[in-house]
């Protein structure tokens, strides 16, 4: 029984996200109304298979959702746009895992692993590798890439030091969480403040560079037994040395058998060139669809992610793989597993609307006001870092991110809202890396075999900290510069 709701929960969930798709075209009244009955059905069976950290935002923020509209008596169509708003974000989460597929079937990971035996024999090498793959394989794949790279990365021995590969892995994805369509917290932040990805994207881009230089220097320095005053730094050194060792006997090895198959090295350099190309022109694409029709972006990766993988495959000769996949993996074990997020999302859209319209939402541009006046500058800091305290305490970014989002105008502080965006975006990168409720934290906290505390704050936290002193100033500069 329990097996064959799961099934239907996922047809439901694919269903939907397809009918919400064509709907924006067909803008069907009927279809709308379906949308809402299947949307009903999909949060009803979803949420009994929520657990963790999850079910308790979730259910947090649909109940405090419910108790506000009922206490404030609104009609049923705010109810339905409540429940409706992040509809946009359940298909994205619902197509998004498909662009997965091309990169786990399509002859990657083998070239991936062989590159990191080859080539990768130092901890600076390590670090910058693994944290631009993540970045990278990030944008396409979002949360699932922790686990895609962990798998990648075991090549190296490098990864016995648990904490240069989780450093390595959250402060990559990181980069990508500021300013990649594809993930949900930019899809979530572009919503709230209302600016379009198109001016969002190189400064997002930018501050991706900026955290990916701090988060190398910062870990070259940690590794080298910097910052032992604040227990962050040291204890290492040993396994380093013992593990380049190992990596410069290994890359010996690897060395005469690669010489004796040159042929082999050069199809999986091929391998490499050819994900870089597809992974580029994917991105191109969205931006310049986008652009040139005016779709939100978040919907044409959507779209792109139903159709892009099915072109891939095409090309490198590898479709029956895609279809047979799609069929097994990702009807009956990736679709299933989405429970979570649909609840937090849809938790998340009905607590924006239900604090827009009860008015609480009025009160925290006032108290934002008293706090820093008509100084951007303030702002910045009183946004950035208010979110990575709540984060550091354990509360999801999407908890304040929200209610940020809904409730402040960019006017109203003198700025765009590409700016205010930029400060959403920053905040939920921010402490999705610091905070131990975290999916990024919890799955690397379990790879690692360590506590999320450890993971997100010990090992994050000064990250964290100057990166959001450096951005913030940054942030400054570029509005004092005009730019923003």
């Amino acid at each position: 029984m329990a097996e064959q709701i799961t099934r239907i929960r996922s047809m439901g969930t694919f269903v939907l996200s397809l009918l919400f798709l064509g709907n924006l075209f067909l803008k069907s009244e009927l279809v709308y109304e379906l949308c809402f009955v299947l949307m009903i059905a999909v949060i009803v069976l979803s949420l009994p298979a929520v657990t963790g950290v999850a079910r308790v935002i979730g259910f947090a923020s649909l109940g405090l959702s419910m108790l506000l509209l009922l206490i404030y008596r609104a009609p049923l169509s705010v109810w339905r746009q409540a429940l409706m708003g992040n509809l946009y974000l359940v298909a994205l989460f619902t197509m998004v895992p498909i662009l997965s597929i091309p990169i786990q079937y399509g002859g990657y990971y083998s070239a991936l692993q062989n590159f990191f035996r080859s080539h990768v024999h130092s901890t600076s090498r390590y670090y910058v590798l693994v944290s631009f793959i993540s970045a990278f394989v990030g944008v396409l794949v979002n949360l699932a890439v922790v686990p895609l790279v962990y798998e990648i990365v075991q090549a190296s021995e490098l990864s016995r030091n648990k904490r240069l590969m989780s450093s390595a892995i959250s402060r990559g994805f990181t980069t990508c969480m500021i300013w990649a369509p594809t993930t949900a917290a930019v899809a979530l932040v572009l919503q709230l403040s209302g600016a379009s990805w198109g001016r969002f994207f190189p400064l997002g881009i930018l501050c991706g560079v900026i955290c990916g230089i701090i988060g190398y220097i910062m870990t070259m320095i940690q590794e080298r037994g910097g910052f032992g005053v604040l227990g962050l730094g040291g204890g290492n050194e040993e396994i380093e040395r013992h593990t380049e060792r190992n990596l410069e006997d290994h890359s010996n090895v690897i060395s005469k058998d690669d010489s004796q198959n040159p042929s082999s090295e050069t199809a999986k350099l091929h391998k490499i060139v050819e994900l870089a190309a597809f992974s580029v022109i994917l991105m191109v694409s969205i931006a310049v669809i986008s652009v040139v029709t005016g779709i939100q972006t978040v919907i044409i990766v959507s779209l792109a992610a139903l159709i892009f993988p099915f072109l891939w495959m095409e090309i490198i000769g590898r479709l029956s793989v895609l279809t047979k996949v799609i069929k097994t993996y990702y009807f009956k074990d990736r679709l299933t597993k989405l429970s979570s997020e649909i609840v937090l999302f849809v938790g998340a859209g009905m607590l924006a609307e239900s604090i827009a319209y009860s008015n609480l939402g009025h009160y925290i541009p006032m108290v934002l006001s008293k706090l820093v006046g008509e100084s951007a500058f303030l702002l910045s800091v009183v946004v950035i870092f208010g979110s990575v305290i709540l984060s550091a305490m354990g509360v999801h970014p999407i908890i304040h991110i929200t209610i940020i989002g809904a409730s402040i105008q960019a006017s109203a502080f003198g700025v765009s809202p590409t700016y205010i965006a930029l400060l959403l975006g920053v905040s939920w990168s921010m402490g999705i890396t610091l905070a131990p409720t975290s999916p990024t934290v919890i799955t690397l906290s379990g790879l690692a075999s360590r506590s999320p505390v450890q993971v997100g704050l010990k090992w994050n936290g000064l990250y964290v900290l100057i990166s959001s002193c450096v951005l913030i100033v940054f942030l400054t500069g570029l509005r004092m510069a005009g730019w923003l």
